[in-house]
């Protein structure tokens, strides 16, 4: 299993207050991952993701805040006889962040409210082929996360995903067999949640290094 690594940074603009904007970079990687087939080259995928995020406060400990997002991907074909097709994914939304009382001087925890719209598309390799995810549409969820500060200037966040449910969402899984032909299925879904799905019991957590200046 290929474990996603994040490398990612969060800056904060204060004026010396409180009550400050926040620039945040929450995404930041590049990724490989080779893939074989029986022992054969069935190719190779190659993932950069950027990500960003700015608020300001509402009122006391409330702040807004506006995200986006850009996803490249690309694949190789290997000794295989076909590979997925390249992909660019956009993800833009927004929402609100609370801080709660502070635990210490140190640790301040959070929560944050958010909907976006994404459109992306992913790939993964499987026996005899692999399975492409189109999923286009507008998302809602919430997160959990802690701050603690190091110094003034220097701060780390710990964040995980509380629930993720899709409000109106297209998604679509197509599968390619390798063969002579190549043979495709495709399953599509059309998806409102109006409940919490929930992204599991803490399943992936988001650790942001940043800088107050």
């Amino acid at each position: 299993m290929v474990r996603r690594l994040g490398l990612l940074g969060v800056f904060l603009l204060c004026a010396g207050s409180a009550r400050a904007a926040e620039l945040s970079l929450v995404s930041g990687f590049y990724r490989t991952e080779a893939a074989e087939n029986q022992g054969d080259d069935a190719g190779k995928k190659t993932v950069i993701d950027i990500g960003g995020r700015f608020g300001d406060v509402v009122d006391g400990p409330v702040f807004w805040f506006a995200e986006g997002g850009i996803s490249l991907k690309s694949y190789t074909r290997g000794t295989a006889t076909a590979a997925p097709d390249s992909s660019t994914g956009i993800t833009a939304g927004g929402g609100l962040r609370y801080y709660f009382n502070k635990l210490s001087e140190s640790w301040a925890p959070y929560g944050l409210a958010y909907g976006r719209v994404q459109s992306q598309k992913d790939a993964t390799y499987n026996t005899g082929g692999f399975t492409e995810t189109d999923k286009n549409g507008l998302y809602y969820g919430a997160n959990f996360g802690i701050r603690l500060s190091l110094q003034h200037e220097f701060f780390v966040d710990f964040e995980t995903p509380l629930f993720t449910s899709a409000l109106f969402a297209t998604e679509k899984e197509e599968t390619t067999t390798y063969g002579s032909p190549n043979t495709k299925s495709e399953l599509t879904k059309k998806k409102t949640e109006l409940y919490v799905n929930s992204a599991g019991a803490f399943d992936s957590v988001l650790v942001a290094l940043g800088m107050r200046f």
